[in-house]
């Protein structure tokens, strides 16, 4: 009997212990759920707006409303927002 109390009290914050670690992983599993379901869904409107950008170039591009590659640079950089890689965009609030 004196055993049994002995162990009782290490038993009971063994069961602590296994509890704490398996509620942070619950709950890290959710988080992580969470992030994945933002990320798709801004996934998918990058996505959106991607097509949407392309088919306005392609109109641009169909249209021949311009005279030359500068001209239909401009366009590009004003009417779509586009930049060249590597360019660095400074945005004002």
């Amino acid at each position: 009997m004196n055993l049994r109390k002995k162990f009782s009290g290490q038993y009971a914050l063994l069961c602590i212990f296994a509890f704490f670690i398996i509620f942070t992983l619950v709950i890290g599993a959710i988080v992580q759920l969470q992030n994945i379901r933002d990320y798709k869904e801004k996934k998918m409107t990058l996505e959106y707006e991607l097509s949407t950008t392309e088919k306005q170039l392609e109109n641009i591009k169909s249209n021949k409303s311009y005279k030359n590659d500068a001209e239909l640079e401009d366009l590009a950089r004003n009417q779509l927002g586009m930049v060249k890689e590597n360019e660095i965009i400074y945005l004002e609030k």
